[in-house]
C-alpha cells in the first residue's frame, strides 16, 4: 500500500530552494511480522510425499543412496512481504519548487506455513507423532529465524534511506511523477530483501533435516511401521 499524496512537513515558503537542506530527523522503519498458524493436511499418500521430495534439492535425505527413504512428512512455508507503506513529506519553496523527503517505511512479513503428514500415519500412532513433532521443528526453526533477523532487515532500510532523504529541489509540475518515483525505488529496494530472509531461512533447516537426525526418528517407532499404498 502506497501514501501517495504529498504531505508538506513545512507550512511557511522559502524564497528559493537550491539545494535540499538536511531533514530535520531520520526516517523510521517498522518491520512488522504476522506469521499464521500451521495448517495441518493428513489426507495425502506417503509415495506422493516422496514423489514430491525427489527433486527437491533442500531434502537432505536424498543424498543417501544407501537406502530407500519414504517421506511420512513435509512442511511448505510461504514467506512474503506482505504489503510496503512508504510516507514521505515536502519541503517547498514560494515559486511551488520541492524538496521531497522519505518520512517512514513499513513493511509486513508474512509467514503461512502448511504441514502434511502421511494419510497412512493415521494408523500408526508413534509414527504420526514422531512425524509431527519433526515438522513442527521446522515451523519453530522458520519463526526464530525470521525474528532473528528482523533487526538486520529494519537497519539495511534505515542505511538506504539515508541515502535517499532529500531529493530535489523539483519544479512544482514535476514533483508528482518524481514523488511517484521516489516511492517505487524505494519499495524495489526493499522487496528483494524478503528473497534474502527465505535464503537464511532454508539454510537453517539443514539443521533438522541431517541423515542422522532421519536415522534417529525412523527408530523410535518399532514394529509400528505403517502399510504404505503404493
Amino acid at each position: 500500500m502506497l501514501d501517495l499524496p504529498l504531505m508538506l512537513a513545512k507550512s511557511f515558503l522559502l524564497a528559493q530552494l537550491t539545494v535540499c537542506p538536511v531533514p530535520d530527523a531520520i526516517p523510521t522503519v517498522d518491520v512488522i511480522f504476522k506469521p499464521s498458524k500451521p495448517e495441518y493436511i493428513t489426507g495425502a499418500p506417503i509415495k506422493a510425499l516422496t514423489d514430491t521430495m525427489k527433486g527437491n534439492k533442500d531434502a537432505t535425505h536424498i543424498s543417501d543412496t544407501t537406502r530407500k527413504w519414504r517421506v511420512f512428512g513435509l512442511t511448505e512455508a510461504g514467506v512474503g512481504g506482505g504489503s510496503y507503506n512508504v510516507k514521505y513529506n515536502g519541503l517547498s519553496d514560494n515559486a511551488g519548487n520541492t524538496c521531497i523527503y522519505v518520512e517512514s517505511v513499513e513493511m509486513v512479513i508474512t509467514y503461512t506455513p502448511t504441514i502434511f503428514i502421511g494419510k497412512e500415519l493415521q494408523t500408526s500412532e508413534c509414527h504420526f507423532k514422531v512425524t509431527k513433532m519433526h515438522e513442527e521443528r521446522h515451523v519453530a526453526a522458520d519463526l526464530k529465524v525470521i525474528k532473528e533477523y528482523l533487526p538486520k532487515l529494519k537497519m539495511e532500510i534505515l542505511w538506504y534511506l539515508r541515502g535517499v532523504a532529500g531529493q530535489g529541489p523539483y519544479p512544482q509540475y514535476e514533483t508528482p511523477k518524481n514523488t511517484k518515483r521516489i516511492v517505487e525505488e524505494v519499495i524495489a529496494y526493499v522487496r528483494p530483501m524478503v528473497q534474502k530472509l527465505v535464503d537464511t531461512r532454508r539454510a537453517r533447516q539443514s539443521d533438522i533435516d541431517t541423515l542422522e537426525n532421519y536415522k534417529y526418528e525412523s527408530g523410535l517407532c518399532p514394529g509400528d511401521m505403517p502399510k504404505i499404498e503404493e
